[in-house]
C-alpha cells in the first residue's frame, strides 16, 4: 500500500518563487500525495498561479484564507490540516524545494513502523535554485534516537535543530500532539516540533534524501523587531520548558540551560524587559551574567583560538 501524503504549504505574496516549489511537487518520485496550498489573502499574482497550478493537476488543492481568520503561517498550517485526507503530512514552505525522492524515501523508513515514529533527513541552505546541493552529514544528530530524551541531550550539547521541511510525520501524531500554537507569532515551528519529537518513541534519520532551505528571501517573520515577537519567543520556551520537565523530570537540564541562554540574550540586547518581569524563568542566566562569568566566558574564548593558531 502507498499511504496518500498531505503536502501542507501557507503562502503569502510569493509569485517570484512559488513555482518552483509547485513544480518540485510535481517532480517527486512519490506520487500519492496531495498539496493543500493556503493563500494568507495574496496581494501579487500568486493567486493567478496558484490557480494555474490547480488546473494543470488536481492533486492541488488551494484554499483563500477567510476574512475571518487572522493573517499568519500558523492558522494556515492548522486550516490546512483541518482538511488534510493524509495518512502522513509533509510541511512545506512556499519557497523551500523537497529532494524529488523525498517522500518516497521517507515513506519507505516509516512503512513498518507505528504512527509515533517520525522520519527526518539532511538539510542543505540555498538562495537561487541553481546553487550548488552541499550536503553536511557529519553532524552528530543525523542519526537514528531510539529514545528522545537522548536527542535533547545531544542537542543540549552540540546545538542544532531539524528544520521544519525535513520531517515526514503521521497525522495521528499530529492530532495526539496539538496542532500549531496560533497565539505564537515567532518559533511557533520551533514548539510545535518540540511537541511533536516529545510524543514520538522513534527519531528515524534518511540518509537518502534531503530538503533545501531558502534563506534571505524577503517577507521573513523569524527576526525579532516587535515586543509581540520578543514575548511569542519566551512564551514558547515557556511551553517547552514545562512539558519537557513533566515528561522527564529532570532539573538543569543542558537542552533548557542552552536554549534559555540564547533567548535570554536576545532578549538582553533587545527587550531587556522581559527578563526583568520573568527573573524566576532565567534564574540560572542572571546568577551567571556578572563580570567574572563574562571573564571567564572571554578567557576560554582566548584560549581556543590561541590552541588553533598554534596548529598551524
Amino acid at each position: 500500500m502507498n499511504p496518500l501524503i498531505s503536502i501542507i504549504i501557507p503562502s503569502y505574496n510569493r509569485e517570484n518563487l512559488i513555482s518552483e516549489t509547485l513544480d518540485n511537487v510535481l517532480e517527486q518520485t512519490y506520487t500519492n500525495w496531495e498539496c493543500i496550498i493556503v493563500d494568507d489573502r495574496s496581494t501579487d499574482g500568486t493567486n493567478a498561479i496558484l490557480k494555474e497550478y490547480s488546473k494543470r493537476d488536481n492533486r492541488f488543492i488551494i484554499i483563500s484564507k477567510p476574512l475571518e481568520l487572522k493573517q499568519g503561517a500558523s492558522i494556515s498550517k492548522n486550516l490546512g490540516l483541518q482538511i488534510a485526507r493524509g495518512e502522513y503530512i509533509q510541511f512545506l514552505d512556499s519557497d523551500d524545494i523537497l529532494a524529488e525522492n523525498k517522500l518516497e524515501k521517507q515513506i519507505d523508513t516509516l512503512r513498518n513502523e507505528d504512527e509515533k515514529v517520525i522520519s527526518v533527513c539532511v538539510t542543505s541552505n540555498f538562495k537561487e535554485k541553481r546553487d550548488t546541493i552541499i550536503l553536511d552529514f557529519d553532524r552528530k544528530d543525523y542519526r537514528n534516537f531510539s529514545d528522545t530524551e537522548e536527542y535533547f541531550q545531544l542537542i543540549g550539547e552540540i546545538g542544532g535543530y531539524y528544520a521544519p521541511e525535513s520531517f515526514l510525520i503521521s497525522k495521528d501524531l499530529i492530532n495526539f500532539s496539538g496542532h500549531w500554537n496560533e497565539n505564537l507569532t515567532l518559533n511557533d515551528d520551533g514548539e510545535f516540533f518540540f511537541r511533536i519529537i516529545h510524543n514520538s518513541n522513534k527519531i528515524i534519520f534518511n540518509n537518502e534524501t534531503y530538503v533545501r532551505h531558502r534563506q534571505m528571501t524577503g517577507n521573513n517573520l523569524s527576526e525579532l523587531n516587535s515586543f509581540q515577537k520578543a514575548s511569542s519567543l519566551l512564551n514558547s520556551w515557556k511551553i517547552i520548558e514545562s512539558l519537557y520537565n513533566t515528561k522527564y523530570e529532570k532539573l538543569n537540564s543542558k537542552y533548557l540551560d542552552k536554549k534559555k541562554w540564547a533567548v535570554y540574550n536576545e532578549l538582553k540586547r533587545s527587550y531587556p524587559i522581559l527578563i526583568r518581569q520573568n527573573k524566576s524563568f532565567f534564574d540560572n542566566q542572571r546568577k551567571k551574567d556578572n563580570l567574572l562569568y563574562k571573564c571567564n566566558k572571554l578567557k576560554k574564548r582566548v584560549n581556543f583560538r590561541l590552541k588553533n593558531f598554534l596548529k598551524y
